[in-house]
């Protein structure tokens, strides 16, 4: 990541979901259960996209 400098040309900008959305308890479970997903396997994920095992 930190070879990353600025945004590809391809990338999407997004906006923030609205403010009822952001506050439901489902978005609020989808990105907790994102967040551990993220944390579990995101170096790995990584590695991979860098070529290093």
């Amino acid at each position: 990541m930190e070879n990353i400098k600025s945004l590809s040309e391809t990338t999407v900008k997004t906006t923030p979901p609205d403010d009822k959305y952001a506050n439901s308890k489902s978005f609020q479970d989808f990105i907790n259960v994102l967040s551990q997903i993220v944390e579990k396997h995101g170096a790995e994920v990584l590695n991979e996209i860098d070529g290093v095992e």
